[in-house]
Formats: C-alpha cells, sequence, structure tokens
C-alpha cells in the first residue's frame, strides 16, 4: 500500500470555457411569453422569461431583441446579426455562470458582452466587475472595472476556493482519490 499526499490546487488545472469554439452558425431556439415584430425594421422583440439556446450555452432575460439581417421577401430566410439582453440576464454553459444586467451577443465578431453588476461563476469561484467580455473563438474571458449601477467607480473583485488536500491511496486492487 502506498499513500500520496496531494497538495493542488484547480487553478493549477483551470479549465477553458466551454464556449471555445462555440459555433454560432448553430441554430438558435427562443422562447418568451410574447413576440412582436418589425419586419421593415428586421428587429423580433422577445418579452417575458425569454429563453434563448444554441448548442451548450442559455441565455435567459426579460428582454432580448433580435436584430436580423436578410429579406424576408425573396426567399423567406434570414440570418440573426445579433441579440441584445436587458433585465435579469443569465448566461450559463456547462462550466460557468454569468449574471447581469445587460449583454449584446454578437454573431458576426463572435463576441458576447455582458454588463452591469457582472457576476461570473465557476468550480473556482466568483468575481464581480461592471462589464466582461466572452470570446467564443478563444474562450477567453475578460473583466474591467469601470463605472457600476450607479455610476461608481468600480474594480473586478474575486472570491476564490483555495486549494484541496487529496489522498491518493494504490494497492494492487484499485487507485483511490479523496479530497477534502
Amino acid at each position: 500500500m502506498i499513500f500520496v499526499l496531494i497538495i493542488g490546487s484547480s487553478f493549477a488545472n483551470a479549465q477553458i470555457s466551454a464556449l471555445r469554439d462555440h459555433e454560432v452558425q448553430n441554430p438558435v431556439d427562443i422562447s418568451s411569453d410574447r413576440l412582436e415584430v418589425k419586419q421593415k425594421e428586421n428587429i423580433a422583440l422577445f418579452t417575458g422569461n425569454v429563453v434563448v439556446t444554441q448548442s451548450e450555452m442559455s441565455l435567459l432575460s426579460d428582454r432580448i431583441t433580435v436584430f436580423y439581417q436578410g429579406d424576408r421577401s425573396k426567399d423567406n430566410s434570414s440570418s440573426i446579426s445579433r441579440l441584445d439582453a436587458s433585465g435579469n440576464v443569465t448566461m450559463t454553459s456547462p462550466t460557468e455562470t454569468i449574471k447581469s444586467t445587460w449583454g449584446v451577443y454578437d454573431f458576426k465578431k463572435k463576441i458576447i458582452t455582458l454588463g452591469g453588476n457582472v457576476e461570473f461563476s465557476n468550480a473556482d469561484g466568483q468575481i464581480k466587475s461592471p462589464r466582461l467580455q466572452v470570446n467564443l473563438s478563444t474562450g477567453k474571458i475578460t473583466m474591467d472595472a469601470g463605472q457600476d449601477e450607479e455610476d461608481n467607480q468600480s474594480r473586478v473583485t474575486g472570491q476564490f476556493i483555495p486549494p484541496g488536500i487529496c489522498l491518493l491511496y494504490t494497492s494492487d486492487a484499485a487507485d483511490d482519490l479523496l479530497c477534502v
């Protein structure tokens, strides 16, 4: 029998955002309590308990404005260029949850920007800031200081879970890892 003490940090094995290489061309499903379409302006306004899903990402909000391009009268098709979310915005992926006041999903640039009391959380901890940007090509998440909702200067702040202590038990029969 061998006992090995492992002291590790989850930051050493930090996960890349599950939104890395997110395919913006995948279908976007939207549901809400109400829909208003402004055909001439190429805008669709979803209000009330709005849920947007695309692959493994979801976006919940009080209101979503969809901006699309294309002439629906020619071939009855269009493509979304941008989503604007406002009110109780929550974006989730398999590895993180981000809450904010507003958000913009730019399909062409493959960038999601969230702002207003942003709270990012994952298995490693929680970070707060006035603004957050997710690059869907690289998975890189950038948080910036700036003005908060009350127009006060705000900084990026975080709280992280300290590393755990793991005990590796090895025998001829099996290996077990116990973390506390």
